[in-house]
């Protein structure tokens, strides 16, 4: 895919020259750790005031960050975009390193996006502005999505390690009420009883155990004894929890997976299983059997007083929904089924791709991943022809020691350092092959199936409707017999896109449909925007 050589770019034509001129810095490193080691973030600012001053660009502010990107809403990123949006008229442009440096998320691309601003991407020789070619934006919207990839295969990573700690029996968390971290005989870091608290929760299973308490009951009594647990009063939530937490008998559960702990237990297993047969029971006792399965019910809120609607069967056959009223009488009438049902299928097809740009997505996406992953395997064979390197040169001094030629103690001090180095290559090596891509077939098979969402779904029973819709619609309202929708991000992006989409084929008297909207090459007259909302379809792969 062809990039744009970092050179001096003309200013939009609805901008004065001097904004052209005028910049902000931006420098991330993702933890503590790296700004400690005093390397990442002057290395950054270093690289980028270098290439303002050979492109004769002003840094007007510098933005420095020290956090993990994982969550939007970074402190020196807000307040890059609000200096933006305040100097709009002189200042709309970003120096950054490459793209995982400004955004690892998909919330701050799309802001950065709406705000129009131009963004230098120093070390992919790359600028991304308005009126960038639509095959710029494309790979810039990429780069996103492998910056978002990374991050959540980092994620698995830890998950991975984690897990394997929970299979040797060491709890993989933070302590909980009762236990502290504290690290073990071997180095590794485990659980152990807290002198503070432990006694307090064998006390509470005793007596539950017995049958005389409730929940609240014990709460009550315990808290008029002046019982603290972390310095605080208990709360019957969280008596349920530590009741419900089989960690207490030096067993615990672990990703749907109960493995055998090595940690100390505070209450028996009998005393555990006896405690959980009373919750049980006391449950059973006061849930209502549900007849019949709704598929609405508890997914859409009322939109004049904010109760749930809940389905309720009439005459044996027909299906009515209504608000709860646990607000107090509520204007909004029953609403049958089908209505409700017909409204969702409405909308799960403006989730609808046509089958050209599906098509044409597959191509460009693979062709994108082709170059990340040559970029990749470039990264390591570099890496690992400095390995062979550091072992040659270790070889060759341990015959300058066996001849004589250098001491033995100055072998052993020089091999530990080559050692730690190769240690830290092997590592590098690890973490790019463990932080694989997402197969591209798969994010194009998500695709089409998401297009057929709106088929699907009136051929499902309302329990894979229901599922259907957790997983699309975020949150739902239904007042005055309309249903108003709130969806998950990447699906709320696909539909804006959608719709944007359709309105400006519309304007020009077409169907809202037509493919040439969507293709870059098609036509050199076709708008920017409309080529940007095929970019952001691509999020879904991270779905």
């Amino acid at each position: 895919m062809p990039a744009r050589t970092l050179t001096m770019m003309p200013a939009a034509k609805d901008r004065s020259a001097a904004q052209a001129y005028r910049v902000v810095l931006y420098a991330r490193v993702s933890s503590k750790d790296q700004e400690r080691e005093g390397y990442s973030i002057p290395a950054q600012t270093r690289s980028l005031r270098d290439y303002a001053a050979q492109h004769g660009l002003a840094i007007v502010e510098e933005f420095v960050e020290v956090e993990t990107a994982k969550r939007s809403g970074r402190t020196a990123f807000t307040a890059m975009v609000e200096y933006l949006k305040k100097h709009h008229a002189t200042c709309g442009t970003i120096l950054v390193e490459k793209t995982d440096r400004l955004y690892r998320n998909l919330k701050d691309w799309t802001i950065l996006d709406d705000l129009g601003a131009t963004i230098h991407l120093v070390k992919e020789r790359r600028i991304i502005a308005p009126d960038s070619r639509s095959s710029d934006h494309l790979a810039h919207g990429f780069n996103v999505l492998m910056a978002r990839n990374y991050i959540l295969n980092l994620g698995e990573e830890t998950r991975k390690g984690m897990t394997e700690k929970a299979r040797g029996g060491a709890y993989p968390s933070y302590a909980p009420v009762g236990y502290r971290n504290v690290t073990g005989a071997d180095g590794k870091r485990t659980i152990a009883p807290d002198p503070d608290t432990a006694r307090v929760i064998t006390e509470i299973f005793e007596r539950f155990s017995q049958g005389r308490h409730s929940v609240k009951a014990l709460v009550k009594e315990m808290n008029a004894e002046g019982v603290k647990l972390r310095g605080r009063s208990l709360q019957s939530s969280v008596m349920h929890q530590i009741l419900r937490k089989r960690l207490y008998t030096g067993d615990f559960d672990w990703d749907g997976v109960t493995y055998t702990g090595t940690h100390e237990p505070l209450v028996t297993t009998d005393c555990w299983i006896r405690v959980q047969e009373l919750l049980d029971t006391r449950a059973k006792n006061r849930t209502r059997k549900v007849k019949h399965d709704f598929a609405y019910t508890g997914l859409v809120h009322c939109g004049h007083c904010g109760c749930l609607l809940v389905g309720e069967l009439k005459k044996g056959r027909y299906i009515y929904y209504h608000c709860t009223g646990n607000r107090g009488k509520c204007p909004e009438p029953y609403t049958r089924a089908e209505i409700l049902c017909n409204q969702f299928a409405n909308l799960l097809n403006e989730l609808v791709i046509p089958p050209a740009i599906l098509d044409w997505l597959a191509d460009a996406v693979l062709s994108s991943d082709r170059t990340e992953q040559a970029a990749r395997g470039e990264t390591v064979k570099k890496l690992q022809a400095r390995h062979e390197q550091i072992e040659a040169r270790y070889e060759a001094m341990y015959m300058d020691k066996l001849d004589g030629r250098i001491t033995e103690e100055f072998f052993d001090k020089t091999a530990v350092t080559l050692r730690r180095e190769q240690d830290g290559l092997v590592r590098k090596i690890q973490g790019i092959q463990k932080a694989a891509l997402a197969p591209i077939d798969d994010a194009i098979d998500m695709l089409r199936l998401t297009s057929r969402a709106s088929e699907l779904f009136l051929q499902q029973p309302p329990v894979e409707q229901r599922r259907l819709l957790q997983t699309i619609v975020e949150k739902a309202t239904w007042k005055d017999g309309l249903l108003q929708t709130g969806l998950f991000e990447p699906f709320e992006i696909l539909r804006h896109s959608n719709q944007e989409t359709h309105r400006k084929e519309n304007e020009n008297g077409g169907s809202g449909r037509d493919s040439a909207i969507w293709l870059p090459g098609m036509d050199s007259n076709h708008e920017l925007d409309k080529i940007l909302n095929t970019h952001k379809l691509l999020i879904l792969q991270c779905h």
